[in-house]
C-alpha cells in the first residue's frame, strides 16, 4: 500500500508588504458590497434596502436616498397618469406619450447606476433636492 497524506493544511494566508491582508480583504469585501447596494439604490423599491442596511458608508446612503426620491416620484407621475387615463381624449395622447416617459425613466435608472459605480455624487434634476432633506 502506498502511504497517502491526509493532513490538514493551513490556507496560505494573503498578506501585503504592510502585513494587514485581512483589512485588504475586508476593504475589497466592503467594496463589492458598495456596489451590490449602489445598483439596489436606483432599483425601484429595492432602494430602501441599501437605505436601511448601509449604516456605514454616507456615499451608499446618499445614492439610496436619490433612488428612493426617483421611486416617489415615478408613483406619483404614475398616479397622475392613471387619472388622465379616465379623460377620453388625453387617454390616447398619453398612452402613447406613456411610453416614451417609462422609457426615459428607464434611461434615467441607466444614466444613475453608472455614475455611482464610477464614484460621482449627481443629482436627479429636480428632485435630487429633494434627497437632501432626509
Amino acid at each position: 500500500m502506498t502511504d497517502v497524506d491526509f493532513s490538514i493544511k493551513e490556507p496560505a494566508s494573503i498578506e501585503t508588504s504592510t502585513g494587514k491582508g485581512d483589512e485588504n480583504l475586508a476593504s475589497e469585501k466592503r467594496a463589492s458590497d458598495d456596489v451590490v447596494f449602489l445598483v439596489l439604490a436606483y432599483f425601484g423599491i429595492f432602494a430602501l434596502i441599501p437605505f436601511f442596511v448601509v449604516k456605514d458608508s454616507e456615499y451608499v446612503r446618499w445614492h439610496a436616498k436619490q433612488g428612493l426620491v426617483l421611486v416617489g416620484f415615478e408613483i406619483v407621475l404614475w398616479i397622475a397618469l392613471m387619472i388622465i387615463g379616465f379623460i377620453p381624449i388625453l387617454n390616447i395622447i398619453f398612452a402613447f406619450l406613456g411610453l416614451f416617459i417609462w422609457f426615459g425613466i428607464l434611461i434615467l435608472h441607466v444614466f444613475c447606476i453608472i455614475r455611482a459605480l464610477k464614484g460621482e455624487k449627481w443629482h436627479v434634476p429636480v428632485l435630487g433636492k429633494y434627497a437632501d432633506k432626509f
